[in-house]
């Protein structure tokens, strides 16, 4: 992803919309060349903070050399954005979404998962507490070659919001070829890296293209759950962000779990990205 990209962001007047497409307009004026904007605010209270919103973002964009789209449209979110993805072609969708709990997470959560569901680019889900700034990101990487444009969209987020890198590599309990030595399902990135496991060398690959783009990172690797591992290490860490692969790779894990992406991002209290694999 060495171009410009064009991204779709909305407005709703909302609180958690507002938070969008703050963080959206920050990334933007760095790595886009081309922003559409939807106005989705239903009531005559919320249209006239939306109009302001777009109207200052659109002048900050463009006055950072951006071209800017302006769309007024009725509807859903999850319906209007999916529809204007359909139409073009996006490399990057920012939504908000409200951190809640139990159920009430889940209902909160069901339209950020219709978009994760229906939409063929990558999305950034904005959700929990307001951050002033994003210093650290949690970039997720699977032991496999899927991984490489995770992690370089990953490298180029963090370049244009200036924060270093965590790689996580979540190793599973089951050997995953039966060439795997036990002790490597219990050891750490150091130790991986310096032996001859496979998941070692992929990390140092990861890492490779993480410093090639200049970002500062180093790489942490844990033992479980992928969704459980990936949860808490965002919060012990106290990460601002997290990037994740829409897809699994095709191993026993992806077998397990299809819809991976979206529990995290249900389970997750902060912004995450879900990269899609071409």
């Amino acid at each position: 992803m060495t171009h410009k990209i064009r991204m779709l962001l909305y407005s709703n007047g909302s609180g958690v919309g507002s938070q969008a497409l703050a963080l959206g307009t920050r990334i933007a004026k760095v790595l886009a060349e081309a922003v559409d904007i939807i106005a989705l605010a239903s009531s005559p209270e919320r249209k006239e903070v939306s109009g302001e919103e777009i109207e200052a973002t659109a002048a900050d964009l463009r006055a950072s050399g951006v071209s800017v789209t302006i769309y007024r449209r009725p509807g859903t979110m999850d319906k209007q954005l999916l529809d204007q993805a359909d139409a073009k072609e996006y490399d990057l969708i920012v939504i908000g979404s409200r951190g809640r709990r139990g159920i009430r997470r889940l209902l909160a959560g069901s339209r950020a998962c219709n978009i994760l569901g229906g939409a063929t680019t990558s999305v950034l889900v904005v959700k929990g507490p307001e951050r002033e700034e994003i210093d650290e990101i949690l970039a997720c990487s699977a032991a496999g070659p899927a991984s490489e444009e995770t992690i370089l969209f990953a490298a180029r987020l963090a370049n244009a919001l200036h924060a270093s890198v965590t790689l996580l590599h979540v190793m599973s309990q089951v050997a995953l070829q039966e060439s795997a030595k036990g002790a490597d399902l219990e050891a750490g990135a150091e130790e991986l890296i310096e032996g001859d496991a496979r998941e070692g060398a992929h990390l140092e690959g990861m890492l490779e293209i993480l410093r090639d783009e200049g970002v500062e990172a180093h790489a942490v690797v844990r033992h479980g759950l992928v969704v459980d591992e990936i949860v808490a290490e965002s919060k012990e860490g106290h990460f601002d962000m997290l990037v994740i692969g829409a897809h699994t790779t095709p191993d026993i894990a992806g077998l397990l779990s299809s819809d991976l992406s979206q529990q995290i991002m249900l389970a997750a209290n902060r912004p995450i990205l879900i990269v899609q694999q071409d």
